[in-house]
């Protein structure tokens, strides 16, 4: 087995890349200096992309409503909303979005894709690597967006919106600073957030920073407390913006966080394995945006550098494994909007991401102490990259309805050196390029002036990632062998819609049917000759499914009083796929990692001039029936194996939360989450949900 080695991670290393970014800074001043001459900002025309999501089954989860709903981390904020989120550890959040997840869902911190080559199809942490107090919004798009953001976007999109430095400060409030602690109960965690802004025009500047510590986590329904939950988690965010003008700035952000001790709870057991993480994550974004109204445009301009490495460190009956992976990515890209002619809006822009990979493993025999290197889940010195180019156009057709038209094509390359296992003999190296063109078309009609009709279709592509290709090594469903061969996943979607708005009720209806084709699926496979290693099956992916999706989603917020409010979601989605048998032969089957129907009813009371408010909160879940042979092994849905499941059990949580201002400096939020304490665990994960919880957080303001 050849040696392979990966460098870890040094601070000072990744401070030297981001003098490679001087260039853009540069590029930046220079188109300052074209804008610089108009001081006076007017309202543009909404922007393309904005229409796209406006027609789309879509949710802003504002700050003040993430701070309500009392998180410990980002998937919570995301669960709360009504979106099923599957979770394989405490701080794992894969978000279910259509009945697809993991790298079928594309997960954003502003422009820059937190989806890297190493994406995997299951959970995982990158979403609650971000830190809570830089959130302005988290915004969730339902069903297919490549023609805005490219491959994996097949199932949506869940974007989080960093707040802006200066964001409620001004020359009255020239500086302000907050600490929040937060503890809950039965997921014994607890939580530290401070941060600091101030503004001294033109600059504005953010820090902030939290820590996180779970212990055993506590289930309901007197089940006890569930081994391997608790971890450590630390991030840290800043963000430094120069306000040119009024109407255009640059700002410098970023993220990084970190994950210790964190184990995976569908593959470690008490006898004889289990699998810790360590995953730290670096993010620097830098961006430029000008509005020029005389020219009726916008130009924007960004260059982010992203470095992930994560550490997994394997107890296995015959040997102790530390697998090492680092992706380091450069992304750039920029837009262009203006109005080509009367009444349309134009958009145009480019995206680029360049990965570099390092892998290794070593494996120490417990008896005589031996160490080994080798190779390690993916091959050291991979390379993954994409460049795409897209247009939106706008128009409006007649008086209240608006026609959307637009395209992407996005080249994907995927390179690695020759595989000392696999491809020695043969000195075949993977060398794959892919082609992805995606296209959305819709229609917006204004009924009355509080009724929209809307009718889309929609594409959606997904490359293979070096996950896919290069996967080597043990998980939760198998023993996981390379397969170069694979294509690319793509999925076609039509849907229509209904949304009211009045001065007392918001209310949306869309029904959606999606075609999938090339859904990439695992299947039994041999390696050296063997159908199991270490008692567990052989298995590669291969392209070996298709498959429809149909489902409806529903949203209600009314305003029933002073202050008295009801919010409602309601979605289901139901499918069939074709795969192939032992033998080859097409065998339909329920789709797999498909949910029952969910719902969420919110009734609160808030008042702005009252220094309080509440919420009584009902999240329930239906349980599935309609499992595929790959649910049935999956021990995040049938933990007690295959035969003994028929069907994956629904829930229903009601927690109570309510908030109060002591003063002007202090706010109290207290919640009772799962209030008749039920043992249940959300679809597709192997964590239980926190049996009867206290959550109570104070927040002191400066």
């Amino acid at each position: 087995m050849q040696s392979s080695t990966v460098k870890p991670h040094s601070s000072p290393a990744f401070r030297a890349h981001l003098t490679s970014f001087g260039s853009l800074i540069f590029l930046a001043l220079a188109a300052a200096q074209a804008a610089r001459a108009q001081d006076t900002y007017q309202a543009r025309a909404r922007a393309p992309h904005e229409v796209f999501e406006s027609m789309r089954s879509s949710q802003n989860v504002t700050r003040q409503a993430a701070e309500q709903s009392a998180p410990g981390q980002v998937g919570d904020v995301v669960a709360q909303s009504g979106t099923v989120v599957s979770r394989t550890s405490s701080s794992s959040a894969a978000p279910i979005l259509r009945g697809l997840t993991g790298y079928q869902v594309l997960l954003m911190a502003d422009e820059l894709r937190l989806n890297d080559s190493l994406m995997r199809a299951g959970g995982n942490a990158l979403l609650n690597l971000i830190d809570l107090e830089s959130i302005e919004r988290i915004e969730i798009v339902r069903g297919p967006a490549s023609v805005l953001y490219g491959s994996d976007a097949l199932g949506g999109v869940v974007r989080v919106h960093s707040l802006r430095p200066g964001a409620g400060l001004g020359e009255d409030r020239p500086a302000t600073a907050s600490l929040y602690a937060r503890a809950a109960s039965a997921a014994r965690a607890a939580r530290v957030q401070a941060s600091v802004a101030a503004v001294r025009k033109p600059f504005a500047v953010r820090l902030s920073g939290g820590y996180d510590h779970a212990g055993t986590l506590q289930r309901g329904g007197g089940l006890g407390e569930q081994a391997f939950t608790g971890y450590r988690a630390g991030s840290f965010a800043s963000a430094l913006e120069w306000e040119i003008s009024p109407h255009q700035h640059v700002s410098l952000t970023h993220q990084s966080g970190h994950l210790w001790d964190a184990p995976r709870s569908d593959v470690s057991t008490l006898e004889d394995r289990q699998t810790t993480v360590r995953l730290d994550r670096e993010a620097a974004l830098l961006r430029y945006v000008a509005e020029l109204p005389e020219q009726r445009a916008r130009v924007s301009l960004y260059a982010g550098m992203t470095l992930r490495t994560e550490q997994r460190e394997r107890l296995r009956p015959l040997r102790a494994e530390q697998e090492r992976d680092r992706v380091l990515g450069y992304q750039l890209g920029g837009g262009l909007q203006l109005t080509p002619w009367r009444d349309a809006q134009l958009e145009v822009g480019t995206a680029a991401t360049l990965e570099r990979i390092g892998s290794g493993t070593e494996r120490q025999n417990p008896q005589s102490g031996e160490l080994t290197r080798g190779r390690g889940r993916y091959l050291d010195g991979s390379r993954y990259d994409s460049v795409a180019l897209y247009g939106l156009l706008t128009q409006p057709i007649t008086s209240g309805v608006t026609a959307l038209g637009g395209a992407r094509a996005t080249w994907v390359h995927a390179r690695a050196p020759i595989d000392p296992l696999f491809d020695a003999a043969a000195q075949r190296r993977l060398d794959r390029g892919f082609v992805g063109f995606s296209g959305a078309l819709g229609v917006r009609a204004e009924l009355s002036s509080e009724l929209a009709w809307l009718l889309s279709g929609l594409s959606g592509f997904r490359a293979p990632n070096l996950e896919d290709f290069q996967t080597f090594g043990g998980g939760a469903r198998g023993f996981t062998i390379p397969n170069p061969e694979l294509d690319a996943e793509r999925a076609w979607t039509l849907e229509t819609g209904l949304q009211w708005r009045s001065s007392w009720l918001q209310a949306s209806l869309f029904v959606f049917g999606t075609w999938l084709r090339g859904l990439i699926v695992r299947k039994p496979d041999q390696f050296q000759g063997m159908t199991e290693v270490e008692g567990e099956p052989v298995l590669s992916r291969a392209n070996a499914s298709h498959g429809t999706l149909v489902g409806a989603e529903s949203e209600l917020r009314a305003q029933l009083g002073q202050g008295v409010y009801a919010a409602a979601a309601l979605s289901g989605v139901w499918g069939e796929t074709m795969r192939p048998d032992a033998e080859g032969h097409p065998v339909k089957e329920p789709a797999s990692k498909l949910p029952g129907p969910v719902g969420l009813l919110r009734l609160g009371f808030e008042r702005q001039e009252l220094p309080f408010w509440a919420q009584a909160v009902l999240s329930a879940q239906l349980p599935q029936a309609r499992l595929s042979e790959a649910d049935k092994l999956d021990v995040r849905l049938c933990a007690d194996g295959p035969e003994a499941c028929d069907e994956v059990a629904g829930y229903a949580d009601v927690s109570l939360r309510a908030g109060a201002r002591l003063g002007k400096q202090l706010q109290l939020t207290a919640a009772l989450e799962n209030l008749f304490d039920a043992g249940y665990r959300s679809y597709a994960s192997g964590m239980y949900a926190p049996g009867r919880n206290l959550v109570v957080g104070l927040r002191g303001t400066l």
